[in-house]
This record gives structure tokens, sequence and C-alpha cells, in this order.
């Protein structure tokens, strides 16, 4: 694990992982990614082009926007090594990250069953304020989603400075 990226900062990053950040400054501060999946712009799906990067040994997946630039949009954690407000999420139960959040006066503004058919016993919490995302499988958290703040308007990002 990089010491120099650890402490989960909603809006913003980790540590010095920020977003907004280009591909090239990512590549500098990381390496390159173990793995690349470009997802295309569909627009009958609404979806526009997407640029995922895995790094496995960091338990991280980055997420670049074509339309922001190429600039880093979104950042899943999966490893109880990085901590949100000095705490370990992954791996915590839902009422040990419900306490947490409420500890540091996260507003919950949903938490909904995911769940399927391939799998069952799927939940999100979210704070949308926040612009985070637990991911509960089980009961237990196995994932932190964060992207960055948006502005009044609802739809543009606001870059950390």
């Amino acid at each position: 694990m990089n010491p120099h990226i650890k402490q989960i900062i909603p809006g913003v990053g980790i540590d010095q992982l920020k977003f907004g950040m280009t591909r090239d400054q990512v590549k500098d501060l990381l390496g390159p990614p173990e793995d690349v999946d470009n997802i295309p712009d569909d627009e009958d799906m609404m979806i526009e082009s997407l640029e995922s990067w895995f790094y496995d040994g960091l338990e991280l997946t980055l997420v670049f926007d074509e339309d922001y630039d190429w600039k880093l949009v979104s950042i899943a954690i999966s490893d109880g090594y990085y901590t949100l407000f000095g705490d370990s999420v992954v791996g915590k139960d839902a009422q040990e990250v419900m306490d947490m959040l409420a500890k540091h006066k996260v507003e919950i503004t949903d938490r909904v069953d995911v769940s399927d058919d391939d799998t069952e016993d799927m939940e999100i919490i979210e704070s949308e304020n926040e612009g985070l995302m637990i991911w509960l499988m089980d009961g237990k958290a196995i994932e932190i989603q964060i992207v960055p703040e948006v502005d009044e308007d609802g739809a543009t990002l606001k870059w950390p400075a």
C-alpha cells in the first residue's frame, strides 16, 4: 500500500490522489494501472465515455470521464487499509458503519437494497451531501465509492484545490 494515499476525504479524494487529476497525473502518482476498461458513449443508455483504471494491488478503481477532459471523477476503495475519518470501513458490519457515520455527523440520504438474482443481500448506504456510497454485502462493508462535490446547479463538478 502507499502510505501517502490512505485517508479518504469525501468530495476530495484520498490524500494526494484528488478528483480532477488527469490520467498522466495519476500515473505519475500511482504508476500504470494493472487493467483498463473503456466504456463507450451510448446515447440510448445515456452513458458517457468513461475509462476505468484498476489498481488491484491497491484495491482501487478509478474512473475518468471524457466529458470532463478525462479527469478523475470517481474512486472505489475495497480494502480496510484506507480510512474514513480515521476509521477503517471495509470489513465493518452495517451497524458499525452507521454508528461511525452518525458519530461524524454524516447525513444518510438513502439506504437501498440492490440485491438481484446474482447477488443476494447487497445494499448501498449513501450520503449525497458527502458524495459517498458504502456497499454492503451480507451485512458487511465491501466497498466505498466517492465522487467530487457538485456545484449548486446540480450538474457541475467542483474540483478540490
